[in-house]
């Protein structure tokens, strides 16, 4: 791939820091891209450049790229909305509008999210790519008005890809998943032998780190690809109850049901527990959130997703199961030191 130099923005983020080392070992000249200093660990093969898509200089940036992993884009968790509009709508419209010119471009590929759908209009289900999306929160905006930059290049020629995950989990993930486990690895520390949990449960939707690499490789080249929307999804949705007790078997824990929502300790008692954790070498990568087991209590009416589009390319996922998935999740974070414990 010796005449391909493929740009991918958002080099310092979670998705980017899994594919910019599998693009490299597929063969591909690698342009990587941030508003921070180059991340320790990227390989030296990789061209990286500090730039603000917003106010940079973005011309110098897409000089001779032929493929574009457009990962760059602020979440919920870190930022308020004027960053996200910024890092996602304003920044997708500056590079967009330097790619126009561009002869060497032969696909662009716009990392999404399923959150342009939103979760209080009910949509058909399962949901397909061609619904009137209706987002109802900060988030899911911003990405939606991204994507209607990405759409407005797309209709005047430009072969653009959008792809629409879910909550991604995986080795480097510091939320979502990752704040579960992060929970039950402080309880644990504490003593505790049971995880509380509400007993109601609730569906999730995930997918792995490595099927979201895999399938951005696989759609920045297929030929039926280029002006489509892809949502990427397990295709599993397990309850908030068999993911926790996915999470409390790897700690040596059972799941202990509960009426109250709120049950398990408070967040002083797990922060104080954290704050101990810390002070004997674990890490802070993953966030800690002051509402417990947060992420299983995330319920959406438009959970269940269309992967019709997705598969007549093709491609298949190979981490569907969430049991192995996450019990390799929690094993990568032991050895990193992101969390302690058994």
């Amino acid at each position: 791939m010796i005449d391909r130099l493929a740009l991918v923005t958002g080099a310092t983020g979670f998705i980017a820091s899994r594919l910019v080392p599998s693009l490299v070992a597929g063969g591909w000249n690698v342009r990587a891209c941030g508003r921070r200093p180059r991340p320790p660990g990227l390989a030296d093969a990789v061209e990286y450049r500090s730039v603000d898509l917003v106010e940079g200089d973005v011309a110098g940036l897409i000089e001779g790229v032929t493929h574009v992993f457009h990962l760059a884009g602020a979440s919920s968790s870190q930022s308020d909305q004027a960053q996200m509009d910024r890092d996602n709508v304003a920044a997708t419209e500056r590079l967009f509008d330097a790619l126009a010119g561009s002869a060497r471009l032969q696909r662009v590929l716009v990392m999404s999210s399923t959150s342009v759908y939103g979760e209080e209009q009910q949509l058909p289900s399962p949901v397909p790519e061609d619904v009137t999306p209706s987002p109802s929160r900060g988030y899911g905006k911003a990405k939606w008005e991204a994507e209607q930059v990405a759409w407005r290049h797309s209709a005047g020629g430009m072969p653009v890809v959008v792809m629409r995950p879910v909550s991604v989990h995986g080795p480097g993930a510091i939320k979502l998943v990752a704040g579960v486990i992060l929970d039950a690895a402080v309880e644990r520390f504490m003593g505790l032998d049971h995880l509380a949990v509400h007993r109601q449960p609730v569906e999730q939707r995930l997918v792995h780190i490595d099927d979201v690499v895999a399938a951005s490789e696989h759609l920045i080249t297929h030929p039926d690809a280029a002006g489509r929307a892809f949502n990427l999804c397990s295709g599993r949705y397990p309850t908030s109850l068999e993911v926790a007790g996915i999470v409390a078997e790897a700690f040596g824990m059972a799941v202990e049901l509960h009426d109250d929502p709120e049950c398990g300790p408070s967040y002083d008692e797990r922060r104080q527990a954290h704050t101990v954790m810390v002070e004997q070498g674990m890490t802070t990568d993953i966030l800690l959130s002051e509402q417990r087991l947060r992420f299983l209590r995330k319920s959406n009416r438009n959970n269940r997703l269309r992967l019709d589009a997705l598969e007549s390319t093709g491609f298949r996922l190979q981490q569907a199961e969430p049991g192995p998935a996450i019990t390799s999740d929690i094993g990568w974070y032991r050895q990193q030191r992101w969390i302690l414990g058994p």
